[in-house]
């Protein structure tokens, strides 16, 4: 039995098509639904990316007498987890939703979205909508994926055209659920940019404009009297923002893309957690009326609770609810020599007794139907990690900004970085050279066998590898950039540049766009190197984070912008790269040590203020 699921209510699916309630026939009944106020309670999870289980975590939490902002590791969220919450407040005036996001753990590198929507099924969402990278693996797998579903998907501006295997897929671009006798519409909306550009969606796939389609579709809601409307987002934060400024009539946006954490009750940030923005964010529409944004940060790590009470005219007249962090009864301190030690039965006591205290952070068990559901691909992905890939001659440490070395010297920095870039080159032969951030690498290559779990956990992100043609001068330009923005007032040092075949000396704190000098080339061919040529076009390899112009990469962006046909989408996984480097181009799927002279750091050198 489910004891997830949503009780039935009335559903007024797709395409405008409504149900006999819900029909332009019954309008004394519509008149009569919509004249009677309605208290609605939405949970909401948003940017999951496959993330299934708890993890751990460390908050500042004051447990003992006398001190404050001790830190306390928890195990924090999962959907065992959330799956429990969901049961412990929906009732028949609740909605429970999701805002999209698949990609990113062993879990859809293995599985493909299968355990994530069997999960979905088994909460019973009341809709999803579609984020980007539920495209990752074509029109035709996601086609497949939606034929196992339970729950109503949205994405009213996605229209498969008949070419596209999407094509009659049950892809909606609204519902309308019948609560406590009162119609509220759902509207679903996904970022068109970049879809079509980080993910493999088909030119089969055509979309309509993000404002433009959410706006035609609550004209729609209201001609069949509904009034109370909710747009399910995958906007992100910032543009929900403009949407909620440019369209009027929407009540709530729940949204998702960008992983905001939102937060009112000051608690999260006590506990020294980034906040973006309050929960709501209220913002103005056109027509002076507020519009309540809602995200539930990332990873399942909690889930949203919004409470709203909408009038006899369908106006939101009071609204109220935060982000939940759900975590587990088992805690860890630091003892006097700053080693993790389980929390004894004292600090357990206190721990647990400031918990209950906030209204973020929820003690919380895990589902056991849940657990059990995940269990036997746990078991398929535990042993699939155990896989080699070959072994690591020496450590290949990932310090994200160098310290100085002169040439000659042991050189500094992220030897793993460089890994990765080289990786890129053998995987795309037609690139010349490679760039890689040092952030979108996130652990070091530890010496010793090297397994598939090792290549993931250097490369978690659901980014895929790119190229790019551009001239000499402008990879300098981007090099710079990258020095920059890793320096500058709000640094990024995870933007700092690593590089295959590419090889420049570097200098720390110096004028903007001045760091990074004497950029040599290697030529394939021969394998010597000489000074770039500033005219001439090279092709790189990058990922498609940085291809995007993001973490400082500005020139990368623009050069896509100004010539499309420069850029191209290998539609390969981040990782593939490195696992078919062990495997396939490696003398014996043996690294080396670094070999100094093909490190693309010359020197580094930090200038005197």
């Amino acid at each position: 039995m489910n004891h997830f699921k949503h009780l039935t209510v009335i559903g007024c699916i797709g395409l405008g098509t409504l149900l006999t309630a819900c029909s332009d026939d019954n309008d004394s009944a519509s008149s009569e639904q919509s004249s009677q106020p309605l208290a609605l309670t939405i949970l909401h999870t948003n940017d999951h990316h496959s993330y299934f289980e708890g993890q751990s975590y460390d908050l500042n939490l004051d447990y003992d007498p006398g001190q404050t902002d001790e830190t306390v590791r928890v195990n924090l969220g999962g959907f065992p987890r959330i799956a429990n919450a969901i049961n412990d407040y929906r009732d028949d005036n609740t909605l429970v939703l999701n805002s999209g996001e698949l990609n990113g753990t062993l879990y859809f590198s293995l599985f493909k979205g299968e355990v994530d929507f069997k999960v979905f099924n088994m909460i019973g969402l009341d809709a999803y909508e579609l984020g980007n990278h539920e495209f990752d693996e074509g029109d035709a797998h996601l086609a497949d994926l939606l034929t196992q579903v339970d729950f109503p998907v949205l994405a009213g501006n996605v229209k498969p055209t008949p070419q596209s295997p999407l094509y009659g897929s049950n892809i909606q671009p609204y519902i309308i659920k019948e609560i406590d006798n009162q119609l509220v519409g759902i509207i679903g909306v996904l970022k068109v940019e970049k879809t079509r550009e980080s993910s493999m969606v088909s030119d089969d796939v055509l979309f309509d404009d993000e404002i433009e389609s959410v706006r035609g579709y609550i004209s729609e809601l209201q001609g069949k009297s509904v009034n109370k409307i909710i747009v399910l987002s995958h906007l992100g934060y910032d543009f929900d923002q403009v949407l909620a400024a440019n369209v009027s009539d929407i009540d709530v946006i729940v949204g998702g893309d960008t992983h905001d954490l939102l937060d009112s009750t000051g608690e999260l940030a006590s506990m020294g957690i980034t906040v973006d923005g309050g929960y709501p964010t209220v913002i103005q529409s056109p027509s002076q009326e507020p519009v309540y944004l809602v995200q539930a940060w990332e990873y399942a790590k909690g889930l949203g609770r919004l409470n709203v009470n909408f009038d006899e005219h369908g106006k939101v007249s009071s609204i109220n609810g935060n982000l939940e962090l759900l975590v587990g009864n088992e805690f860890q301190v630091k003892d006097d020599a700053g080693l993790w030690v389980p929390a004894t039965t004292e600090q357990q006591t206190r721990i647990e007794a400031g918990i209950d205290e906030l209204t973020t952070v929820r003690l919380m068990d895990e589902s056991q139907e849940i657990l059990d559901l995940i269990a036997p691909y746990k078991a398929e992905l535990e042993a699939y990690k155990l896989q080699s890939l070959g072994t690591v001659t020496e450590a290949m440490p990932f310090t994200r900004i160098p310290t100085d070395f002169a040439a000659g010297e042991a050189p500094t920095g992220s030897y793993a970085a460089q890994v990765v870039a080289d990786a890129f080159l053998t995987y795309l032969p037609k690139a010349d050279v490679a760039i890689q951030n040092a952030g979108g690498v996130r652990a070091p290559l530890e010496d010793g066998d090297f397994t598939v779990a090792d290549a993931y956990t250097i490369l978690p992100f659901s980014n895929t590898v790119i190229t790019i043609d551009m001239t000499g001068e402008q990879i300098v330009k981007v090099l710079n950039e990258a020095l920059d923005y890793a320096q500058g007032i709000s640094a990024s040092t995870g933007a700092f540049p690593y590089s295959a075949n590419l090889r420049y000396d570097v200098t720390l704190g110096t004028a903007t766009g001045t760091g990074i000098q004497n950029v040599d080339v290697r030529d394939p061919a021969t394998g010597t190197w000489g000074p770039i040529d500033l005219q001439g076009t090279y092709t790189v390899a990058t990922n498609s984070f940085t291809g995007l112009g993001k973490d400082g990469y500005v020139t990368f962006g623009e050069v896509r912008e100004a010539n499309p046909d420069a850029f191209e989408e290998s539609d390969v996984a981040y990782v593939v790269p490195l696992i078919e480097y062990f495997r396939d181009e490696l003398p014996d799927s043996i690294l080396p040590a670094l070999d100094p002279n093909e490190y693309c750091l010359k020197s580094v050198t930090t200038a005197t203020p």
